[in-house]
């Protein structure tokens, strides 16, 4: 399987994922007879195998479908496709995946095809044991026809489990099973409901990186941990939590101890909330590091607490390393005054500790509990690629210095209270290619503090670690923000202005409120900025600072980009290395202002949808 561009490192993919050590991928050989479709024009589904670029399979209308039938289970890595006309037009298909044939699970979906005659490469996450594939299409860029010359399937013998297989059908098995676990184990639990008078424990328990400690459900969503019961892991290493629901009440669901490599994916948390203050899912304790947390389904949380705490041992140490990936948070709140974050990078006591965590490719609904739907409080963390759609709230830097946040789209409807953007306070964050749309509370905010740790933060008591410390040298640069009630605002609350930071190659298009906006007087360096439609300044900047020109945006797959008559292409000033991609993933060339640069390069990553993320997505 092809890594999709920039997703994680591969020295952490090493770290995290089991080498199943398979035999390499190569092409099925798929008889005629073993292809079979809804509909055809004469053009026969038996065409898309034999090997011959000047025969076709035909059907037109969305939902036509072709499906191959491999003749046993195999796994199944990626397909290769060539279009009639596939020069000239591009074809949108899902391409599903069944055990049975009857039964179809999307491996990738509305995924489109580039112009060429050739065979097209379509990737995807290995898919362990399937029998069939099955394209389903929705015609192309001319017309409604599907149209396909060849398709092939490659892979190879399907995945089973190694090591010892243990099933589990009740709680005293699992807890039996927890105890004797061990490298290679798998606990294979059945459809069925958990409940215990406490956690489930896993304690002193070490996997490998080729054969992890898997506690898995038989069937994806039907092993439910209810009542007292939870899932505690503690001082163990190389683990891997799948497919479980999580229904308990009266503690967190998933707790991560001092442990490490553990993995906790395609879960459903859904817990019975009783009004008492918990962490869902809490990672803690010294040693913890380098987990991962992906492809969840977190909703439904109005209780005080986290969804998600990073915690470190709550003096000395962070938990490092960790990823948190392609997860689904939704509905959560209504708002407390505090204590309701969807995510929560550290805490006060750890804030100036480095967690070195990365946040990215979640997609975030109707997260609404806390002022600060992503609250960062420690140092270098980065969150990039997530989307978020009609959350109250914002991603705020709260505590800790050194953050990246980039690439993420953060989307309002216009008129839903609340919709913040991002907001900062610390020393040397970098803010860049964001899109922020729709918002109804401030958009950008580089605050003002309430204490002054100095310029290495170093000039501070245990009490001070809560407040809103003093912005040193952080740079906002090439983001964008349309048809919000705000823009970039410096300054708004507290005593003491920012120092030494950058505001440069912005684009705001708005028809309300002040552009940029400066409430304290600072020596913040504005550059190449661009504002329109509204009140540009309430300073004195010149053109070079912020420019009154229209950008002549259009709307591209629901988005604000620039036309080819903006006046923001080429016209980013300053050196901002880091910035060599676009909010798309396309590289710039010389910069344009803004999240977008101008480029008919293909879109390599957008605003998610429910099809990229939680247990079910690719």
């Amino acid at each position: 399987m092809a890594r999709r561009k920039l997703v994680i490192g591969s020295s952490l993919l090493l770290g995290l994922a089991p080498s199943l050590g398979f035999a390499a991928d190569g092409r099925f050989s798929i008889p005629g007879t073993s292809v079979t479709a809804s509909a055809n024009d004469g053009n026969v589904p038996a065409n898309t195998v034999d090997g011959d670029l000047t025969t076709r399979w035909s059907a037109e209308g969305d939902g036509q479908w072709l499906r191959l039938d491999l003749g046993a289970l195999k796994k199944v890595a990626y397909v290769k496709i060539a279009f009639l006309n596939g020069d000239s037009r591009t074809f949108t298909f899902d391409i599903q995946t069944s055990t049975d044939g009857t039964t179809f699970s999307t491996v990738r979906a509305k995924a489109t095809s580039s112009l060429t005659s050739s065979l097209q490469t379509f990737d995807f996450t290995d898919v362990g044991s399937a029998r069939y594939v099955r394209l389903v299409g929705y015609g192309n860029t001319s017309n409604a026809w599907n149209s396909y010359l060849e398709v092939e399937v490659y892979g190879s013998d399907a995945e089973t489990p190694s090591g010892n297989i243990v099933n589990v059908s009740t709680a005293a098995q699992l807890t039996t099973a927890l105890a004797n676990a061990a490298a290679g184990t798998t606990l294979l639990l059945a459809d069925g409901t958990y409940t215990n008078s406490g956690a489930f424990i896993l304690k002193g328990k070490n996997g490998t990186a080729s054969n992890p400690i898997t506690l898995k459900a038989a069937n994806r969503g039907k092993a439910i941990i209810s009542g007292g019961a939870s899932l505690h892991v503690t001082s163990s290493s190389h683990v891997v939590i799948e497919g479980l629901k999580f229904t308990n009440t009266g503690n967190s669901a998933v707790v991560l101890e001092g442990s490490n490599n553990i993995r906790v994916t395609r879960n459903t948390f859904a817990l019975i909330e009783n009004g008492a203050t918990i962490k869902w899912l809490l990672l803690k304790g010294t040693g913890s590091h380098h987990n991962r947390i992906d492809h969840n389904d977190f909703g439904g949380k109005s209780d005080p607490g986290p969804v998600i705490a990073m915690d470190g041992n709550y003096s000395t140490q962070m938990t490092q390393y960790d990823v948190i990936e392609y997860n689904y948070f939704h509905d959560i709140g209504p708002r407390l005054t505090n204590g309701l974050e969807t995510i929560r990078l550290g805490l006060s006591a750890v804030s100036l500790l480095d967690g070195h965590a990365t946040v990215q490719y979640n997609l975030f609904e109707n997260c609404d509990g806390d002022p600060e739907y992503i609250s960062i409080k420690s140092g270098h963390n980065t969150v990039r690629y997530n989307t978020v759609i009609t959350s109250q709230g914002q991603l705020t830097a709260r505590h800790g210095n050194h953050n990246s946040i980039y690439g993420n789209f953060i989307l309002g409807d216009g008129s839903k209270s609340g919709m913040g953007g991002i907001r900062l306070y610390g020393t040397d964050h970098k803010v860049y290619n964001n899109y922020l749309e729709k918002l109804t509370d401030d958009a950008l905010l580089i605050d003002g503090g309430d204490f002054d740790g100095g310029p290495t933060s170093s000039n501070y008591t245990a009490d001070d670690l809560a407040k809103h410390w003093r912005i040193y040298r952080v740079e906002v640069v090439n983001n964008t923000i349309v048809n919000s009630t705000t823009g970039l605002l410096i300054g708004k609350k507290y005593t003491y202005a920012p120092v030494d930071s950058k505001v440069a190659n912005n684009l705001i298009r708005n028809t309300t409120g002040t552009l940029y906006s400066e409430s304290k007087t600072s020596n913040t360096l504005f550059q190449g900025n661009i504002g329109y439609g509204s009140t540009l300044s309430n300073k004195s900047r010149t053109s070079s600072e912020i420019r009154n020109v229209n950008p002549s945006l259009t709307t591209i797959n629901g988005l604000q980009k620039l036309s080819s008559t903006s006046q923001a292409i080429n016209a980013a000033t300053g050196t901002y290395a880091y910035v060599a991609e676009d909010m798309d993933g396309q590289l710039r060339a010389t910069n344009d202002v803004g999240a977008d640069e101008y480029s008919t390069a293909p879109i390599d990553r957008g605003p998610l949808s429910l099809a990229d993320v939680g247990p079910n997505a690719p």
